[in-house]
């Protein structure tokens, strides 16, 4: 994948992306609006843009999120909505800053989703 991509490009967007957060740790690469997969010395974790950590890259990061699941009756109508027996919108949040991270439409009870996780080899 490394002759995929176009380096320099990739260099110029993270560096881009280094300016606007308040940290120094190197961005290896960009999970989503507020997530990072930084180099922290040997170890990369995965970072919110306002500083909080939420462990190794390689881990499910939503296990260190705030988590609101949300009866799906609350957003729509009764009549158009999903039922709450077969769907529940779990939302998570940054616990360092409250930015809603993502949200997921799941059957009740479902383990949280690792829905991404980059190879990061090839990107360094």
């Amino acid at each position: 994948m490394k002759n995929m991509l176009d380096q320099e490009r990739l260099r110029a967007y993270l560096a881009a992306e280094a300016l606007r957060v308040p940290w120094k740790d190197p961005i290896i690469v960009k999970l989503q609006e507020h997530l990072y997969v930084v180099a922290r010395g040997s170890e990369r974790i995965t970072k919110c843009d306002c500083g909080h950590e939420f462990g190794p890259a390689g881990a499910n990061w939503k296990l260190g999120a705030l988590v609101h699941d949300r009866d799906p009756k609350e957003i729509y109508p009764a009549a158009t909505g999903p039922d709450p027996n077969w769907c529940v919108f779990r939302e998570f949040y940054c616990p360092g800053c409250g930015a809603q991270l993502e949200l997921e439409a799941v059957p009740p009870g479902l383990p949280f989703v690792h829905s991404f996780e980059p190879d990061l080899e090839a990107l360094e």
